[in-house]
């Protein structure tokens, strides 16, 4: 088969983030959505772990952008675009920087100075979230607000009017008027690391367990826990076997742990069929599914319908796919099991692009999965975070 190329009008650096952050998500293995599942995926995600994206690498870039703007509001801009372009090469700069430090998660660490996907653009959603940026403005619209602010400040100066607290950005210290957040040294480039201060890890905690849309959530639950206990856990699956969660968390929890064992069987025979029944390890891990107590036992009570009314989901298609699946899944008959497979792929990409109607095409590769076995909800992501934040707050680094 010839390769899919995908093009797109670039109208905006705006429009080019959004399209860039698709196609990232796109070639992370853990979120490929051959199935369509990926609105459930990230609605519990969102819920379960808000702030967080599967992109996020170190919890530090949580300073080091705000900082980064913070230093650029100080300077002047002759646009908004010259603001952006100045971010994002410093941005460039420091990943040269954090590697002579021998830093680890450093985002563009291989693509260096031709990186796309800046790290303003990964975690900007996160540091609205975590009320740390206080407005709901996109990146473009923020770059957009300094340069007015600056301008009218301008202007307060030609008429000989230097009093006004809330313009005093361009060439001062620090006064942003967007921020919540600690305050660089400085020489805080020159002392960069990927590693969190005691100020800043507590700081971060603070935000992710008070801020509005974070504060009832898993991510601020383990936050509050014994990190040595958190550390233990690898797996989504094993949250509440370590943790006794609270009621009304309990509920979201369970109700996506159990739709991730819901839909596993999907993703485990969609391997079955891509490897034209060579693959043991997906045959076998069919059989477990089948036979596991969940299958057995709650499989067709399970009501996928609460699912989509928690998360908000109005997708007809998909709806109707989850009724199917219920209903085939438990068959004997794999040919009708994998005839609702294969066109719900066709029905998402088309013919020409669905593989298990081109499995001719593919050459099976022993070991080689293709999507993730279990949902983890950004799980494992918001882990490497808040491993950050406890190692911060040991002291180690303070």
């Amino acid at each position: 088969m010839n390769a899919m190329k995908l093009g797109w009008i670039d109208y905006s650096s705006e429009h080019k983030n959004k399209v860039m952050a698709v196609l990232d998500l796109l070639s992370d293995k853990g979120a490929i959505d051959e199935l369509g599942i990926g609105l459930v995926r990230d609605g519990f995600a969102d819920v379960l772990f808000p702030g967080t994206s599967t992109l996020q690498t170190r919890a530090k870039y949580f300073f080091i952008i705000p900082y980064l703007m913070l230093d650029l509001e100080k300077e002047r801009h002759s646009s908004p675009g010259e603001f952006l372009e100045k971010l994002g090469s410093m941005e460039v700069d420091l990943i040269e920087t954090l590697l002579r430090k021998d830093a680890e998660g450093v985002i563009g660490a291989r693509a260096g100075k031709k990186l796309k996907r800046k790290p303003s653009s990964v975690y900007w959603s996160g540091l609205k979230t975590f009320e740390i940026f206080k407005h709901d403005l996109t990146l473009n619209n923020y770059a957009k607000a300094v340069f007015r602010m600056q301008r009218n400040k301008e202007s307060l100066r030609s008429l000989g009017n230097e009093d006004s607290d809330d313009l005093t950005i361009a060439g001062s210290e620090y006064t942003s008027t967007y921020w919540q957040c600690l305050l660089p040294e400085s020489n805080w480039k020159e002392k960069i690391s990927m590693d969190l201060t005691f100020n800043e890890a507590g700081f971060l905690k603070d935000r992710m367990i008070k801020s509005r849309k974070s504060k009832d959530s898993l991510l601020a639950f383990l936050l509050q826990q014994n990190p040595s206990e958190l550390e233990k856990i690898d797996d989504f699956d094993a949250i509440a076997e370590v943790f006794s969660l609270p009621d009304g968390l309990s509920d979201d929890y369970s109700m996506a742990k159990n739709f991730s064992t819901f839909i596993a069987g999907a993703n485990i025979r969609y391997n079955v069929i891509l490897s034209n029944h060579e693959n043991k390890e997906a045959i076998q891990e069919w059989k477990e599914w089948k036979e596991s107590s969940f299958i057995k036992n709650e499989f067709l009570n399970f009501r996928y319908q609460d699912v989509l009314y928690r998360l908000k989901i109005s997708n007809p298609l998909l709806k109707r796919f989850l009724s199917e699946w219920q209903k085939t899944a438990l068959s004997n008959d794999e040919t009708l099991i994998d005839e609702l497979l294969i066109k719900r792929e066709i029905e998402l990409k088309s013919k020409e692009r669905a593989k298990l109607y081109n499995t001719k095409f593919y050459a099976y590769e022993e070991g080689k999965w293709l999507g993730s076995k279990k949902l983890q909800y950004r799980f494992r992501n918001s882990k490497d975070l808040m491993v950050d934040i406890f190692s911060g707050l040991e002291g180690g680094h303070a």
